[in-house]
């Protein structure tokens, strides 16, 4: 167990895997067709397919 004021293992571990850098994805656009940027990348999962990918800007609710 942590002392007081430390992250636990599995917080700590988060952190370090966290990318800091934006850089482009594999991910392609559901809306455009073009490569997203991993500051703008929005997955949504949609039953019956799996995950879809959507620019942050391109993604609204009503679809």
């Amino acid at each position: 167990m942590p002392r007081k004021g430390e992250l636990s293992k599995t917080a700590r571990a988060s952190l370090a895997n966290r990318e800091e850098v934006n850089h482009l994805t594999s991910r392609i656009c559901a809306k455009c067709g073009e490569p997203i940027m991993l500051k703008e990348l929005q997955p949504v999962k949609v039953i019956g397919k799996g995950m879809v990918y959507y620019h942050k800007s391109h993604y609204n609710i009503q679809q």
